[in-house]
């Protein structure tokens, strides 16, 4: 469990390191950056110190592409435009519905059952999502608006759920490496990020005088996030996509701690209030997934 925590803590740090890098460089480019260097790093090093290398087959490279779409390019960067008009836990909250997207494509997938005690947690978890954006107006067409990022940052939580059951049953099913399935994926994902940075043409205005923090801040984020994915896929050998998402309750909190002390950002008491009703709804579903089995103790 030690090890699960962990994985949170880690991944709790790049969201804030995210909204930071947003100073620096827009969001679709910014992710080339970092998916290009973290995916020449990954393979490199999977060629170097892999004792088993195998070659990629010409017939599963249309499904990398799809893995790289759903596992990398959509999520980051509907959670790079989210994160420009919202706070970094305010971000993380919303990845804590994850549970709920991974156990409806596990049912999908593996047929693992939806009971009436899991809808209650998904109803009760997507009420205490309703409460916390209920400040948010919504008006049709508005994509400034903090509501428009809630939305985007949705469809990122459906569609990197998705991921991560269709990587575990890729690796199961082809024996890819999880470092090589991850190193290509962040590399197409970053081309596919640099390819969309370039016809939405993104304004580029990088503060030279500012390039030792970027460097530093780019850099140790590429180290958490190559050492994240790596051993997510690790933790999915011994726990379920759907109980490793379950665990994510903590990352939010771990944000809103992050963002305290190195952003000086204030958290209101609706961020807690919210935190708390989809805790809730987390518990009801996780004490059923128990129950059924599904997770390793």
């Amino acid at each position: 469990m030690f090890l699960v925590l962990l994985l949170y803590a880690m991944l709790a740090s790049t969201f804030t390191l995210g909204k930071m890098l947003l100073a620096f460089l827009p969001p679709f480019f910014l992710i080339s950056m970092r998916m290009i260097f973290s995916g020449i790093v990954l393979l490199s090093g999977y060629v170097i110190f892999s004792k088993n290398k195998r070659g990629i087959k010409s017939s599963d490279f249309f499904m990398l592409v799809i893995i790289s779409l759903i596992h990398i390019f959509i999520p980051y960067a509907t959670e790079y435009v989210a994160m420009e008009r919202i706070s970094p836990s305010s971000a993380a909250l919303m990845y804590n519905l994850s549970p709920f997207f991974s156990a409806f494509f596990s049912y999908l997938y593996f047929s693992e059952k939806m009971t009436p005690l899991k809808w209650l947690g998904a109803l009760i978890s997507f009420s205490g999502l309703i409460y916390f954006a209920r400040p948010t107006s919504l008006r049709l067409g508005d994509l400034e608006g903090p509501i428009f990022s809630y939305i985007l940052l949705l469809f990122g939580v459906a569609t990197s759920s998705l991921a991560w059951v269709i990587i575990r049953l890729f690796i199961k099913d082809k024996q890819y490496s999880i470092v090589c399935l991850n190193g290509i994926a962040m590399l197409l994902g970053g081309i596919e990020s640099l390819i969309t940075s370039y016809s939405v043409s993104e304004k580029i205005e990088f503060p030279l005088s500012k390039m030792p923090l970027f460097i530093l801040l780019f850099l140790t984020t590429v180290l958490i996030s190559n050492l994240f994915y790596n051993f997510y896929g690790y933790l999915l050998q011994r726990y379920t996509a759907t109980f490793l998402a379950f665990m994510g309750v903590a990352t939010p909190l771990i944000v809103s701690l992050y963002d305290w002390l190195f952003l000086g950002m204030q958290i209101h008491a609706s961020f807690f209030i919210a935190l708390s009703i989809i805790s809730v709804g987390v518990y009801f579903f996780y004490k059923e997934e128990l129950k059924q089995g599904y997770i390793t103790q």
